[in-house]
């Protein structure tokens, strides 16, 4: 899985910039970018789990290329239902799809992963759908993207490994 370092280190950049200047307009766009970068990163993460798992278990070249063009390629997001759990299902099954959400739920971590992807997926959407311009829009802090950071990525390290016990 991608290095949460990188990531990490731009959040925390963001944030000292956020703290350090005290024009709202700035540190508005400092958020907003700590959570397009943030919604990114998570983006690129899970295609990448995916394409791990697809890559290393498909031995047939034309069921690659699906796997890279048709089902990650054409995936745009980071929300658990509606993105990661759908390219799943594509790959593994539905039936291997319930037994990985099982053992994610009674590790306790299914549902943080559910409702952060989900509470991040929203809200990349509306930083990204509309301008700051002439509007009172706020965004979290980078701080709180750094949250998020901290929180997802381990689960999602246990969501590699238990998908590639299947």
């Amino acid at each position: 899985m991608k290095p949460k370092e990188p990531i990490d280190d731009l959040l925390k950049e963001l944030q000292k910039l956020y703290d350090s200047d005290t024009n709202i307009n700035h540190q508005t766009y400092y958020s907003k970018l700590a959570l397009l970068e943030l919604s990114g990163w998570l983006e690129d993460v899970l295609d990448e789990i995916i394409l791990t798992y697809g890559r290393s278990k498909l031995a047939e070249p034309k069921n690659i290329e699906k796997l890279e063009k048709e089902i990650v390629k054409k995936t745009y997001g980071c929300d658990y239902k509606l993105h990661f759990r759908e390219m799943l299902i594509q790959v593994i099954g539905i039936t291997n799809v319930e037994k990985l959400e099982d053992t994610l739920k009674n590790m306790g971590n299914f549902q943080t992963l559910v409702d952060q992807l989900s509470s991040i997926y929203n809200a990349r959407n509306s930083a990204a759908h509309t301008s700051i311009a002439g509007t009172m829009k706020t965004y979290q802090a980078p701080s709180s993207m750094r949250t998020y950071l901290r929180s997802l990525h381990p689960i999602l390290e246990m969501v590699e490994i238990e998908l590639n016990k299947i």
